[in-house]
């Protein structure tokens, strides 16, 4: 029997289109779309996009994929939620993972290399 690939009504074999969609009928069911939830953990507090995007490229160096989140509300001006910008969240399976390449990552930087600087003041 066929079937409508857009609203999966089945149809008798003598018909060709759905009569409610207009989509060609195909022979069997199509395989319905599963979603995957992923848990995420947060595991590194940001100061802003710039170091976040630059440890979330640290991470996927790794094979750790990697999520910027930020505690702003742009629609409301960049209201800020938290002390600070945001935070780096990785799958749950990976935390332990994740927090030792941040920490082995950090741990080879300058001091104030991480420092949230005003955008008015020079870099020499």
């Amino acid at each position: 029997m066929p079937f409508c690939p857009e609203c999966g009504s089945e149809y008798t074999s003598d018909v060709s289109l759905c009569a409610d969609c207009q989509f060609e009928l195909v022979p069997q069911r199509l395989p319905e779309d599963t979603v995957e939830y992923v848990d995420w953990e947060v595991i590194q507090e940001i100061p802003n996009e710039f170091v976040g995007n630059l440890i979330k490229g640290v991470l996927a160096g790794e094979g750790i994929d990697a999520v910027v989140r930020s505690h702003e509300i742009s629609a409301l001006g960049g209201i800020r939620l938290e002390s600070e910008w945001g935070e780096i969240l990785v799958h749950a399976d990976q935390v332990q993972d994740a927090k030792m390449v941040v920490q082995d990552y950090l741990a080879s930087l300058p001091a104030d290399a991480l420092e949230d600087r005003d955008a008015d003041s020079e870099v020499i």
